[in-house]
């Protein structure tokens, strides 16, 4: 019996992967999309929710999704007590502003990545040189682990 060579057409074993790689990326961000949305409606918080900036810049540096909008929850309400689009109390919110939620997201992803405060701290040490009261990573990461 003779089998028949596949048709141009017909898709490589590999592109059968990378296909379904990138649908299981896509499933996982839709999950995290809808966590944080939960995770701010539950918490009452200012709208637009930042969800995209969130998700493009931990991706961008390699961060837990969760840390951040944690850290805006407990220093801000999520937005509601900002200090304008510092929902995040930077640098205690000492005059300091950014030109958008968006912008402040970047910037503190990038920090908790790659600022001499935070770089190669667990993710329990980084909300500690964050705010050094005993109590604040417990908060943090209590938190974190209410975005499911």
């Amino acid at each position: 019996m003779l089998l028949a060579s596949p048709s141009p057409t017909t898709e490589s074993p590999d592109d059968f992967f990378v296909q379904l790689q990138s649908q299981h990326q896509t499933n996982i961000e839709h999950r995290e999309r809808v966590s944080l949305i939960n995770f701010f409606d539950h918490y009452h918080g200012k709208k637009p929710y930042p969800i995209t900036a969130y998700l493009t810049y931990v991706d961008q540096y390699q961060i837990d999704y969760r840390l951040l909008p944690a850290i805006s929850v407990a220093e801000s309400s999520a937005g509601n007590h900002a200090c304008g689009d510092n929902w995040w109390g930077w640098q205690s919110c000492k005059g300091y502003n950014f030109g958008s939620v968006a912008q402040g997201v970047q910037l503190i992803t990038e920090q908790l990545a790659f600022g001499s405060y935070y770089q190669g701290r667990t993710l329990v040490q980084k909300p500690h040189s964050y705010n050094p009261s005993p109590s604040y990573a417990h908060k943090i990461i209590g938190l974190m682990k209410e975005i499911k």
